[in-house]
């Protein structure tokens, strides 16, 4: 067998054929080894701020202050930023001086949705995240895009991290 017919198992590091799927000295299972490696590389799905005005109420009151509420919604905007990846979610909030707060996906319960009228009408929404870590409870995201989409592959994340951490949740009543 020359060098380019063969892999090192990433199981037990013995020499076997590339093509084999299951290594003849361990017994790993090569493809369920590969795809759960693929899962526990950490991937970018949104970064970035919410959008600067997300509710039409938020429209109503710029233009009856003639712009100025803008300026106090653009700060706000300003303070928070968003990185959400496939195991994670970080906020940062502060202008001057910042806080970052970190969740873990895996610690996430439950997802709910909210679309108030405002939002709604400017078409957006808002995401209620309930989180077994103690430091955060609560999280809410809103102002971004397409934040449904993002919520089901939240959940998928979420659900995959459960399993390959091999945790299990217990639903009380």
């Amino acid at each position: 067998m020359s060098d380019d017919d063969t892999k090192v198992c990433p199981a037990c590091a013995e020499t076997i054929k590339k093509a084999a799927l299951k290594c003849r000295y361990c017994g790993a299972d090569l493809q369920a080894l590969a795809a759960t490696q693929g899962f526990a590389t950490e991937k970018i799905l949104f970064t970035g701020r919410p959008a600067t005005i997300f509710s039409a109420w938020q429209w109503v009151a710029v233009v009856l202050t003639l712009g100025v509420a803008y300026l106090f919604y653009l700060v706000q905007r300003i303070a928070i930023k968003y990185e959400i990846t496939t195991q994670r979610i970080k906020i940062e909030r502060g202008v001057l001086s910042t806080t970052k707060e970190s969740v873990e996906l895996f610690t996430i319960e439950h997802y709910d949705i909210e679309k108030p009228l405002g939002m709604r009408l400017a078409g957006f929404c808002m995401l209620r995240l309930r989180s077994s870590d103690a430091s955060s409870p609560r999280l809410n995201l809103y102002g971004i895009a397409n934040l449904e989409s993002l919520a089901d592959t939240l959940r998928e994340c979420s659900l995959r991290e459960r399993a390959r951490r091999r945790i299990t949740s217990i639903i009380q009543p």
